[in-house]
């Protein structure tokens, strides 16, 4: 069984130990799994990741806990029996400790303001959630929220933790209940909270610095927020600030009024579409009537054949219902994007079945797509044979299809 240093003192950064056991990891043949008389390095559990850094030169990657026992991942192995000194990634650790903390804090002041539990928690290398057992948050409820979790912080609380027995246990009155019934350890905020948690913590309030909610979702019935701690928060806050600055600076405005100044740039933007929709319209419009009287004849069907550079889809498609609504036209259109699209149709008084047409060809191309009787589309990968397989499509409809 693994002496726990990170329970005894969670500030503790480089450690002596004594080799107990090596072999080699299953899930990664070219590592090795580690054991030490006793270690510091948190492993993962808990909602909380596992702690990374050096024994001797060895890096460890990763560490868990199986059977009491803590295993560390390393990718050179270090000699059974002999003493080591091992050195944790401080800053990653004391993230990590931050960022837990505020987690304690945050579902505190939840229960306390909103008698909402806290039924999910995960601790990312970038962001911090929590699941609460509630339905909605207004902004209102939100700030709130935030303002008392940072109170608690700056108030610089002490952390104290508890191994008691099932006596004492009951003396606490205990944010959630332990998921153990033996070497329960509690984490205390100064008689505010009390909750069975076996992660790291910083002794006091103040280190979480600052707790930010980024974001909610709806997950379920329940809430996820997202959250930051530390200089989580503070890095978030500066690459944040620095596009405020920037956007304000290339608008020659002034940081306060960007989100004014967006509403009043997307309201033009909306408008400018709108006009813009009615005249690509008007001029599609004008460009299928061109099309129609301009299209060669074959047994009275004008047979509409032509190939656009850079064309959107949607409007390809709007064109292929036009030209449905004149009389006896067939219509092979197609565009040239990042691959070939393709829309075939016919007015709907011809008994002609397009959708067979376009999958006899459409393999000429290497694409895929269907349709109906009267109209099909679809896309393929080689532009060029795209005039070709436009061409083998109209001579089948002149000797096969056109009676």
């Amino acid at each position: 069984m693994t002496k726990k240093l990170y329970w005894e003192n969670p500030y503790i950064k480089a450690f002596d130990a004594r080799v107990i056991s090596v072999e080699i990891y299953k899930e990664d043949p070219s590592k090795y799994l580690v054991t030490l008389d006793q270690t510091a390095f948190y492993p993962e559990g808990g909602g909380q990741p596992w702690d990374e850094g050096h024994i001797n030169t060895a890096r460890v990657s990763y560490v868990f806990e199986e059977n009491d026992q803590i295993y560390h991942v390393v990718d050179c192995a270090p000699e059974i029996n002999t003493q080591v000194s091992c050195q944790l990634d401080w800053d990653r650790r004391f993230d990590f400790m931050q960022q837990h903390l505020g987690q304690h804090i945050l579902s505190s002041v939840i229960e306390t303001l909103h008698n909402a539990d806290t039924v999910g928690f995960h601790l990312g290398n970038d962001v911090v959630t929590i699941d609460i057992a509630k339905e909605n948050l207004t902004a209102e409820e939100q700030a709130a929220i935030e303002d008392l979790a940072n109170q608690y912080i700056y108030r610089d609380l002490p952390i104290h933790v508890h191994y008691p027995d099932q006596h004492m246990l009951q003396s606490f009155s205990l944010r959630k209940q332990p998921s153990v019934t033996d070497g329960v350890r509690i984490v205390e905020i100064d008689q505010l909270d009390y909750s069975p948690c076996g992660g790291t913590h910083p002794n006091r309030t103040g280190e979480v610095g600052i707790l930010k909610i980024r974001r909610l979702d709806k997950m379920r019935g329940n809430i996820r927020i997202e959250f930051l701690c530390g200089k989580r928060a503070l890095m978030d806050y500066s690459w944040k600030n620095s596009f405020i600055n920037d956007i304000a600076n290339r608008l020659s405005i002034k940081d306060t009024e960007v989100l004014s100044f967006f509403d009043k740039l997307h309201k033009d933007y909306r408008q400018l579409e709108k006009e813009n929709r009615s005249l690509h319209k008007n001029l599609l419009d004008y460009q299928i009537k061109a099309l129609y009287d301009e299209a060669p004849l074959h047994k009275g069907c004008k047979i509409i054949v032509q190939v656009y550079e850079g064309f959107d889809f949607k409007s390809l498609q709007y064109m292929a219902s036009a030209i449905s609504r004149y009389e006896n036209a067939i219509a092979l259109l197609s565009a040239k994007n990042d691959k070939a699209q393709v829309v075939f149709t016919r007015s709907q008084q011809l008994n002609i079945d397009i959708s067979k047409l376009f999958k006899e060809v459409i393999g000429l191309i290497n694409g895929k797509g269907g349709g109906n009787a009267v109209t099909a589309q679809g896309g393929g990968e080689d532009l060029s044979n795209l005039e070709s397989m436009l061409e083998a499509a109209r001579i089948k409809l002149i000797n096969e299809y056109i009676k």
